[in-house]
């Protein structure tokens, strides 16, 4: 399970430091649904989006990620597709 992290913790540079592409996927629902066993795999926290400092976003949770080169970064995913990958939530 990963757990809610502190909205500093989501700065501009790990914005900036990747994305969904990352990974090889697509910013689209369906992509999102179908790998969200990669998603899991990757995500190492969130936030509400309105409560992040950067990029704050309505309707929206950010996720933090980490690769397999050590690398972190964060995204935005929006509320339904952030509650295909993590039910639990």
């Amino acid at each position: 399970m990963i757990e809610r992290l502190y909205p500093e913790r989501f700065t501009h540079a790990l914005w900036a430091a990747g994305s969904l592409a990352t990974f090889g996927l697509e910013t689209r629902y369906s992509c999102i649904a179908q790998n969200r066993g990669l998603i899991r795999r990757h995500a190492i926290g969130y936030c509400p989006g309105p409560e992040l400092h950067v990029r704050p976003k309505p309707d929206c949770m950010a996720v933090m990620f980490w690769t397999d080169k050590a690398d972190s970064f964060w995204t935005h995913l929006t509320d339904s597709e952030f509650a295909i990958c993590f039910q639990e939530i």
